[in-house]
């Protein structure tokens, strides 16, 4: 009640002097939900999920721009019944969805082909066919030849491409300046074999996968760059098909009744929800609300409350000047299950429940197979902890808003299992799951006619509404995905490239000492011929630079391998922790968010981070 009172307090102060729409709002995770009907409630539009601009947002603008529908959290792709995969380095074998990654082990098992672009050999790179250790920014270049060859050698679906896609006439004359030969010199991949690829995905089809990276954050051109992997899948007629993109179905039960407060009047300080990037107001930006707290642009955000969220983890924390946003944000609010980075240096922490301490919503996918399971408290809280719910609640109480937080978790689940018939509450309390298999996750095998709901009703392998951005802006914005050569290091300069550690869930579990064990202490990855050049031996340490900003890293491990392209160095996400009140994690590695860019791709808003580059002593 203390601490309720307390932000009460000072949030009030801050909307007297500001107004409401100064709180900006970051959440991810099963309770954001409350934090951001606590946000509008109280009148701040400042809500964002840094999921969308830090990791899927250009992928799933992409989708929508071509086939009118996004590739979602559980993703679209039949990975256990394909029959050939080009996946852009998209790690599958070493990320966290572990229902994915069996259906991918599965999809292999079957004889499944893989070709996996990176420039590093991940855990996915071990299980492919073909490794193409492509030069790093180049995967559009790549993309477009495969899709020369397509168009060149006639290895389209020429009957679903006159049915369903609009523009295939202008994507035939655009790509013939991208041929396998041209792509060799910017990707490094033989023209040959891009050929043999094109001919190989084709002859596979329509039961084949190309598949774009999750975590698209990478070079400020991903929605360009997702748009051409899309269009491999659209020439090859995968949708609606076994072990192409499935059709999704809703979970045909009519959910619980929840008051919501009105939208906020204010205009968001991020742009979200603009012509121009093309973010949803749902998902907004985070990096741009970063950016707005940092320069008072166009107004302040003079608090934040952090649902789940960590900026000092995730974000671009030095090249981004994210502490400068932070020294120029009044009060901090974080709500978490432990003392991360921005948690240690907020105002408030107020302590939420484990999952395993807590009831929650029923989790409601809509999948090819749409389901329902419980998230039921396994046991009750150890220490002093509350739920989402009841921390939003005693907040909104303070602000007498609690109207909006009167259906716990709890109640939703039994108001839920009310409307079921009989057996279908049964099969849900005993088994904990309910599946409805009565779904067609292949209308186009089934015979039906499929539907897009683009601005032409089509798949767009051109893009009519980006027609005057194009003309106004560049290739950028161009109507079909048009290359340009990504940002280059320097003489004496190495591009970071980071990405996930499997044993680990993103930047959240390096305080267990069992999976730190397991993984060391994130060596830096050289390729054999930059470590000669700077003299290196496999005992050594060095210190790394970011030339954007001068930072420079203590002393910090290496590993010499042919695993990562030459002209660039390679960390796993998630080290280098500043929060002293983890006793394992703290300072332990270096930290990726010290060293990567922070470009802006303009069709999304999303950052690309893969643009950072560094000096090694």
């Amino acid at each position: 009640n203390e601490a309720f009172t307390h932000i009460h307090e000072k949030l009030t102060g801050i909307f007297d002097q500001y107004g409401e729409e100064t709180l900006g709002t970051f959440l991810h995770g099963t309770g954001g939900k409350y934090a951001k009907t606590f946000a509008h409630a109280i009148g701040s539009p400042n809500v964002v999920k840094p999921s969308y601009s830090q990791c899927v947002g250009s992928r799933e603008i992409a989708w929508s721009k071509t086939f009118g529908y996004g590739v979602s959290g559980h993703e679209i792709y039949d990975i256990a019944n394909t029959k050939y995969m080009i996946s852009f380095g998209r790690n599958i074998a070493g990320a966290v969805h572990v229902g994915e990654a069996e259906r991918f082990m599965n999809g292999l098992a079957k004889g499944a082909k893989l070709v996996y672009v990176d420039p590093r050999c991940s855990e996915s790179a071990v299980r492919a066919n073909r490794w193409l250790q492509i030069n790093p920014g180049t995967d559009m270049a790549l993309a477009l030849a495969l899709i020369h060859v397509i168009m060149r050698d006639n290895l389209a679906d020429i009957d679903f491409v006159r049915e369903y896609c609009y523009g295939y006439n202008e994507l035939h004359a655009h790509v013939q300046q991208y041929s396998p030969d041209w792509a060799e010199g910017k990707t490094g991949i033989n023209a040959k074999e891009i050929e043999q690829i094109a001919w190989e995905f084709a002859k596979a089809a329509p039961h084949v996968l190309a598949i774009p990276p999750r975590r698209i954050s990478r070079y400020g051109n991903d929605v360009q760059m997702a748009r051409a992997v899309a269009i491999l899948n659209a020439l090859m007629g995968n949708v609606g098909v076994p072990g192409g993109q499935f059709a999704r179905s809703d979970v045909p039960v009519k959910k619980p009744h929840e008051m919501h407060p009105p939208k906020p009047y204010a205009d968001r300080a991020d742009g979200a929800g603009t012509t121009f990037p093309f973010a949803p107001t749902n998902l907004g930006i985070a990096d741009a609300l970063y950016e707005a707290s940092r320069t008072e642009e166009p107004y302040p955000i003079k608090a934040w409350l952090l649902y789940g969220c960590d900026p000092l983890g995730h974000g671009a924390r030095q090249t981004g000047k994210l502490f400068e946003a932070m020294d120029n944000v009044d009060f901090i609010v974080s709500i978490d299950t432990q003392m991360n980075d921005s948690a240690f240096y907020a105002d408030i922490v107020l302590p939420e429940s484990t999952y395993l301490e807590r009831d929650d919503d029923p989790y409601m996918q809509k999948d090819a197979i749409p389901f329902i399971t419980l998230r039921k408290a396994a046991i009750p809280p150890i220490y002093d902890t509350k739920s989402a719910f009841d921390i939003f609640q005693g907040l909104a109480e303070k602000f007498n808003v609690q109207e909006f937080f009167q259906l716990s978790p709890t109640q939703y689940t039994e108001e839920l299992i009310a409307g079921l018939f009989p057996e279908q509450a049964e099969e849900l309390k005993t088994k904990g799951t309910l599946v409805f298999h009565d779904v067609d996750m292949y209308p186009r095998a089934s015979g039906k006619k499929l539907h897009f709901y683009t601005q032409t009703q089509k798949i767009q392998l051109y893009v009519p509404d980006f027609e005057e951005l194009y003309k106004e802006h560049g290739d950028a914005y161009a109507p079909m995905p048009t290359y340009n050569d990504p940002k280059m290091p320097k003489e004496g300069e190495l591009r970071l490239l980071m990405g996930r550690a499997p044993n680990h869930s993103h930047a959240r579990s390096q305080n267990n000492w069992i999976l730190m064990e397991v993984h060391g202490n994130n060596p830096l990855w050289i390729n054999p011929y930059d470590a000669k050049k700077l003299g290196l031996k496999k005992t050594d340490k060095v210190t790394v630079t970011n030339v954007t900003t001068k930072f420079t890293s203590k002393p910090h491990e290496i590993k010499i391998t042919n695993r990562i392209k030459e002209n660039a160095v390679f960390i796993h996400h998630g080290f280098g922790h500043l929060s002293k009140a983890w006793s394992i994690g703290y300072d332990v590695g270096i930290s990726d968010s010290d060293f990567c860019s922070r470009d802006v791709d303009p069709l999304s808003g999303a950052v690309g981070f893969n643009n950072g580059f560094v000096t090694i002593k």
